[in-house]
């Protein structure tokens, strides 16, 4: 090895001595590299406590106060967190309600469309129309059916009464078994149908088709009451407030039933007669001017009489006729007078005056006197000055019996007179109203 290699190395390290006992070992030193500098070491941040004066505790104290900071924190993320989540919740909560209170709305509405439907359809038939109203029949539905029969139909019936009439067809009947059976009558505009159950005839049905609604009405024919109505003259009639148009007019120039026992109808006088039907009662009938129209109901007929209201020297005319007509009657019929007592007011051309002649008394018992109270005269109606007219009288008849006991006969009648070659004769009278006798003593 030349002097130079020698130079070139480093000079030994001298040797530390170890202690004794101590295993000697030798461990190289690595080469440092000529390119690359050794790396220096990153020194660790380390967090510097400042030391107080009393030593360790203010370190401690600043600690915990970190660590309460680090919870709250904490605790305050979490807070923030759950109402967040709670919002996010109550939001989704709230918009499921309004998506079940849609759907809810909307189904109701489906469901009412389509009930509405099968509604309209049902009714748009006249089996449908009818089951339609027995369903409101058993649900008791009375107001429903009595609006409805205001509808195409004219209703001349008051509410409470033909409810009423309606209760008595239908209470206590098992409408889940009606049938229905078509009338031969029937025809284009109007159709009826027998309401059958357990093969018994309940009702009749009237349907009219609605063109405005696409369906057939549904109204219970009533069997009750069928006015007719007798005009004299021009006036114009009311029933329960509703005017009587010319679809009511059976018949125009007839002779009026009034007078329908004489031989010869053709001194009877003419009048235009309406004719009106399902009522449950006897109506009102009331004209444009009640001051100039009088309106009388025949004492035993279905049938009203409209004619002129009687004033001055005729309307005397018809209470003196009137009176002395009745009590010349009465006293016939109770054997006080001879028949032939009452032929001068009686006109012999009619059906009246061949029953009356034949009359054999029966009612009245034998009694010493008599004499007339409470006499009243009313519903006079004109014909015509030179026609005829009509009019009621009522009074007690009064027979006393050995002068202390007597009976009183209280009477009513409707009495009508024709003009004939200038007199007033009775053609027909009728016995409105007539009570059993009513005994008691003279001295009472």
């Amino acid at each position: 090895m030349s002097n130079n290699d020698e130079q070139k190395k480093p000079a030994a390290a001298p040797k530390k001595k170890k202690p004794a006992g101590s295993p000697t070992s030798k461990r190289p030193a690595k080469p440092a590299k000529a390119d690359n500098p050794p790396k220096k070491k990153k020194k660790k941040t380390e967090a510097v406590l400042h030391h107080s004066p009393e030593g360790h505790t203010g370190g401690k104290q600043e600690t915990t106060d970190l660590w309460h900071l680090s919870v709250e924190r904490i605790r305050e993320a979490s807070e923030r967190e759950r109402k967040k989540i709670n919002s996010s919740n109550q939001q989704f909560l709230y918009f499921l309600l309004k998506l079940f209170l849609v759907l809810m709305i909307l189904g109701s509405a489906i469901m009412f469309l389509t009930w509405k439907v099968l509604e309209n359809y049902e009714k748009s038939t006249p089996n449908g129309a009818m089951t339609a109203y027995v369903h409101l029949l058993q649900a008791d539905n009375y107001d429903k059916i009595y609006e409805n029969s205001t509808v195409i139909f004219t209703q001349f019936n008051e509410k409470e009464p033909y409810i009423e009439y309606l209760k008595s067809i239908y209470e206590g009947v098992d409408l889940k078994k009606a049938v229905f059976s078509k009338k031969a009558y029937s025809n284009d505009t109007f159709l009826y149908y027998d309401m059958i159950v357990d093969k018994q005839r309940i009702s009749t049905l009237e349907l009219i088709y609605n063109e405005e609604a696409k369906q057939w009405n549904v109204r219970t024919v009533i069997d009750a009451r069928n006015f007719y109505i007798e005009v004299f003259g021009d006036a114009q009639v009311y029933v329960n407030g509703i005017r009587l148009n010319e679809n009511y007019i059976t018949e125009r120039n007839v002779s009026s039933d009034a007078y329908s026992n004489l031989f010869d109808l053709n001194q009877a006088p003419l009048v235009t007669r309406y004719h009106i039907d399902n009522l449950v009662g006897v109506p009102t009938v009331t004209t444009q001017d009640d001051t100039k129209y009088s309106i009388v109901k025949d004492a035993l007929a279905d049938r009203f009489y409209i004619g002129d209201q009687p004033n001055g020297a005729m309307e005397e005319i018809m209470r003196t006729r009137i009176r002395d007509t009745a009590m010349t009657y009465a006293k016939y019929i109770s054997e006080d007078t001879r028949f032939s007592d009452l032929q001068q007011y009686l006109y012999r051309r009619t059906d009246y005056y061949k029953a009356i002649s034949s009359f054999v008394n029966r009612y009245f018992s034998t009694h010493d006197s008599y004499r007339f109270d409470n006499m009243h005269i009313s519903d006079l109606i004109s014909y015509g000055e030179d026609v005829g007219f009509t009019g009621t009288i009522s009074f007690d008849y009064v027979v006393t019996i050995e002068g202390e006991k007597s009976q009183t006969y209280s009477n009513t009648y409707q009495m009508t007179f024709l003009n004939v070659n200038g007199k007033w004769l009775c053609s027909n009278l009728v016995i409105a109203n007539q009570t059993q006798p009513e005994a008691k003593t003279e001295t009472e």
